[in-house]
C-alpha cells in the first residue's frame, strides 16, 4: 500500500505540472474491445503499475465514444507506469456502461501483458463518476484513485445541471435543450442566449430573473424581488 499511495501522489503532483512533458511517451497499442475503442501505453520497462483513465462526458448522439490518451501519458512512461484508456460503448452519460467498458479494458490488459501489481483510476468530469463508483463496487480491482472536477454526486448533479439549462431556456426563450450537439449549444449560449440575459454587472431583466433562480438552486435566500420580476420575459419564453 505504501507503494500506491507513493503513485497516486506523484499522480496528483502531475496533474498540476508535469515536469517530463518533453519524455517520449510509450508505445501505443489501439483497437476495439467488446464494443468499445481502446488506446494502451505500455513503456519499455514497465514497473507492474496500471493507470486506467476514464475521460469526461462528451454529450449524446449515435456510435460509441471517443477514446482518449491519458494526459498523464509521458509523466507515466517516464516513470515505467503503464496506462489504459477506454473510449466506452456509447456516448451520452452511462457511468454504469462504462464503468463495465474499463473493467473490460483491464481484462484485455491483463490477456495481453499480466496481471499488474495494483491499478489506479484517473478520472475527469464524468470519468470521475465511473472512477467513485468503480471504487465502490469493486475494492478488490482497484487500490486507488485520481478525481478531477469529478461528477461524484452522480445524478443529483445531472439533475442540477439540467435544471439550471431549463431555468436558463425558459427565461431567455432560447431553446437551448434542443441542441444537437456541443458546438450548436456553445453557439446558443454565447449569441442569442448571452444577448437576452446579459453579463454580471449588466444583466437584462431576464438577467436578473435568471440570476435570482440560480441563487435558490445553489441553496442561497433570495429575500428580495429583481426588478420587473413579473413583465414580459415569462410570457416571452412560452
Amino acid at each position: 500500500m505504501p507503494r500506491v499511495r507513493r503513485a497516486l501522489a506523484a499522480l496528483a503532483l502531475a496533474v498540476w505540472a508535469i515536469a517530463t512533458a518533453s519524455a517520449p511517451a510509450a508505445p501505443l497499442l489501439e483497437g476495439t474491445h467488446e464494443g468499445a475503442d481502446f488506446l494502451i501505453g505500455m513503456p519499455d520497462k514497465w514497473n507492474g503499475g496500471l493507470v486506467l483513465f476514464a475521460h469526461g462526458y462528451e454529450g449524446e448522439g449515435d456510435g460509441r465514444g471517443s477514446v482518449r490518451g491519458s494526459p498523464l501519458a509521458s509523466h507515466l512512461a517516464a516513470r515505467g507506469y503503464a496506462w489504459a484508456a477506454s473510449g466506452y460503448r456509447s456516448r451520452g452519460y452511462r457511468p454504469d456502461w462504462f464503468l463495465a467498458d474499463t473493467m473490460a479494458l483491464r481484462a484485455r490488459f491483463i490477456a495481453r501483458f499480466g496481471t499488474p501489481r495494483w491499478t489506479i483510476l484517473h478520472g475527469q468530469s464524468m470519468g470521475g463518476h465511473v472512477t467513485i463508483a468503480s471504487l465502490e463496487h469493486h475494492p478488490e480491482v482497484y487500490q486507488g484513485g485520481l478525481i478531477e472536477c469529478g461528477i461524484v454526486d452522480g445524478v443529483g448533479l445531472v439533475d442540477w445541471l439540467y435544471a439550471y439549462t431549463a431555468a436558463a431556456e425558459y427565461l431567455s426563450g432560447v431553446r437551448l435543450l434542443d441542441a444537437p450537439n456541443r458546438p450548436a449549444f456553445s453557439a446558443l449560449v454565447n449569441g442569442p442566449w448571452l444577448d437576452a440575459v446579459g453579463t454580471p454587472g449588466a444583466y437584462t431583466d431576464r438577467g436578473r430573473l435568471f440570476d435570482s433562480v440560480v441563487k435558490h438552486l445553489m441553496g442561497f435566500s433570495v429575500t428580495t424581488s429583481p426588478p420587473n420580476a413579473s413583465n414580459e420575459p415569462r410570457a416571452a419564453a412560452t
